[in-house]
Order: C-alpha cells, then structure tokens, then sequence
C-alpha cells in the first residue's frame, strides 16, 4: 500500500477533502507540479471508482490550465508514474521555447524547490473547488 508524502510547507496551491496539487519537491523543470489523491489505500489509478478517476480528472484538466496560463506555456505534459504506489500525476508546463520536450524530461536531473513565488497566482488560477 502506497504512502502519501506529505507535500513541502508553502508549496500546496490546491486542496480539498480528496486532492491536493503542489509544486515538486525536486523539480525537472520550472512549474513541475504534483496532483496526489489523498486516499492512499489505491495503489494504483485502475483501483479508483469512476466517479473518483472522473473527479481527479477535472482536477488535472483544471490545474493544467492554470499551469498553462501562468507560464504561458502551449502544453502542460501530464505523467502517471506509479513509482510509490500511490495515485498522483506529475504535470509540466513546456514553454513555446523549451529545448527539453517529451520524455526527454524525465533524464533532467531534479534540484530542490527554491522559488515559491507561483503558488500564490497558481491558487488564485484554480480557485477553490
């Protein structure tokens, strides 16, 4: 059974009783944002109900947007990686300019978070439910 980590204090831009959204700990890139499904006894996203993968999506769907206003970006990369057995996407906006694209980013080494000045925009993008 997966274990949520808890997100870094400051980082949260989105929460209710079942999500939250965040921006990375050790980030690829910039604005590298992590959705997590707070129930952790779903180890795997097939395990959710529909009405809960449904729910989740329009989360993703919303954060995405919010992430593409922000950074201007044309795209937001959206990931499932299964790595810790627990539901959460990785997200990440590519600028018009981006060298790096695809799967490319996953070869980026990470570096802890430093710039927290986007999680004040990011709430107020997504709002509150």
């Amino acid at each position: 059974m997966g274990k949520l980590p808890k997100p870094m204090e400051g980082t949260v831009f989105y929460q209710d009783d079942k999500v939250y959204a965040c921006l990375a700990f050790e980030p690829k890139i910039e604005g590298h944002t992590i959705i997590a499904w707070k129930q952790t006894h779903f180890e795997d996203l097939s395990y959710l109900p529909s009405e809960d993968y449904i729910y989740l999506m329009r989360i993703v769907n919303k954060v995405r947007n919010a992430l593409m206003q922000f950074y201007e970006a044309p795209k937001v990369y959206v990931a499932y990686l299964d790595e810790t057995c627990d539901v959460h996407f990785h997200l990440f906006p590519r600028k018009r300019d981006a060298q790096i694209k695809g799967f490319e980013l996953m070869a980026l080494k990470s570096s802890p978070i430093t710039d927290l000045s986007a999680v004040k925009e990011l709430a107020a993008l997504c709002g509150k439910g």
